[in-house]
Parts: structure tokens; sequence; C-alpha cells
């Protein structure tokens, strides 16, 4: 007899909401996400995780999502800050050993130059604005990140899979321009936000072209075939499923 289904729980990432609501309308993090979750007839969860929190704050909060659901598999998905959310899950929230995989998206394993510079004396933001988001950037940082690592080893039972991207910086739409040109002098290729290299974790990788809103099926850019834009995150999300539904 065949396992059941996994439950899916879809993580979102950081300074951002699962859905916002603007003027009766409402805009999904994981755009796309809702018509693949009907076409495979499937448990997905998309919890709201704190705004300003670091990520054991936001892992306690989806605690009580896993708690709530039935299903004896569980699989996480976590996209940006999101992935490091699903690691901690994994470790510190599952007494049970449900969660069976760990799929990251364009997820900073090693930290980002970003949250560095966030957290230096030579950041433009101003300090009230980094001092609400202080606990994120410490845990997005590159010591917060190997802080991280140390104290969450990935279990031996969980398959971990991650996905990155990169464009080049002429591809970049303009408010990722600046930031793709900061973290490939440091890292190399990125996606605008988060560099190949950090988002390499686990068993499988998986590359492809795309910048970071782009992950999420938010392209600011026009379709443009010569450089593969828009990126087809919903085959993203299906590829994401069907890895996640086999069985262990």
């Amino acid at each position: 007899m065949p396992p059941e289904e996994p439950a899916f729980v879809f993580l979102h990432g950081f300074m951002v909401r699962a859905e916002t609501h603007v003027l009766g309308l409402t805009f999904e993090y994981f755009r796309g996400l809702r018509d693949v979750v009907v076409e495979n007839g499937i448990t997905v969860r998309v919890p709201q995780m704190p705004f300003r929190a670091g990520i054991d704050v936001r892992a306690d909060a989806v605690r009580q999502v896993l708690d709530e659901l039935p299903h004896d598999r569980v699989a996480l998905v976590g996209v940006s800050m999101g992935g490091l959310v699903a690691r901690a899950l994994a470790v510190r929230h599952d007494p049970d050993r449900r969660v069976e995989a760990v799929m990251t998206i364009a997820t900073p394993h090693r930290g980002s130059p970003l949250a560095d510079h966030a957290l230096s004396t030579e950041t433009r933001l101003p300090g009230w604005l980094v001092d609400q988001f202080r606990p994120a950037f410490a845990d997005l940082s590159t010591p917060g990140a190997a802080e991280f690592n140390a104290r969450t080893p990935d279990r031996d039972d969980v398959r971990y899979l991650s996905w990155g991207f990169s464009r080049p910086g002429n591809e970049m739409p303009i408010p990722l321009k600046r930031k793709e040109k900061q973290i490939f002098e440091l890292e190399g290729e990125n996606d605008g936000m988060v560099s190949v290299t950090s988002s390499k974790w686990g068993e499988k990788f998986t590359y492809d072209r795309a910048d970071h809103f782009e992950t999420i099926g938010w392209s600011p850019k026009l379709p443009d075939r010569a450089t593969g834009r828009p990126f087809d995150q919903r085959q993203l999300w299906r590829d994401v499923i069907a890895a996640g539904r086999k069985a262990p």
C-alpha cells in the first residue's frame, strides 16, 4: 500500500506577508501556488510568520501549524529566509519525526552580504528601521548564518533539496541592480538577493535563471524570450511538490 500524501507547509521570506490585502485586492506571496495545489490535490498550509522576527521566533510561530496537521508525512518548503525557518523546524520542532523533506528556494544558507551591510556603519538605512528588523538582519548575516548552521545540523532522516538562481546585472529589475552588483563582487552569481553559492544546501541542488522576485512569481520586467523572462514559477511549484511527494 503506497504511503499517504504528505502535507506541505510553504514558508515565506523576510519583510513580507503570506497574503497582502490592499483596496479589496489580495496579493499572495506564492503567486500561482493555489492553482498548482488544486491541480495536484494536496494539503498545503501557508502560515503568516512574525514580520520582524528572527529565525527561531518564526519557527516557534509555525510549530502550532505543524501540530494541527493530522498527516504522518510533512514536507517543508521555504523561500529565502523561509528556508532557514524550515531547517529550524525540522531540527527543533518535530518531536514525532514527521518532517521528511526540507526544500529551500533562494535561501541564504551561508548568510547574506546585504544583511552584513545593513548592520554595518556604512548602511544608508535609517537607524530606527535597522532596529526594527535587527533580529532578522542578525540571523541573515554571514556570522549569524555560521552560528545557525553550527547549532542546526541536518537530520539524517530528512531529505534536503535546494534551488538557486541568478541573472546577470543587465537583466535585473531596477530594485535589484545595485544589490546584484554588491553581492557579485563578494560571492559571484546571484539573484539580486542571494548568491548561488549561499543557496546550495543538501543532497540535490537545482539551478535556474531568474531573479529573486521571479522565484515567487512576481516579475517587475516585461516578458522577454531572449532572457527567459518571465520565469515559470508554476513549474517550480510542480517540481517542488513532486520532489516532496516521493516516499522516503
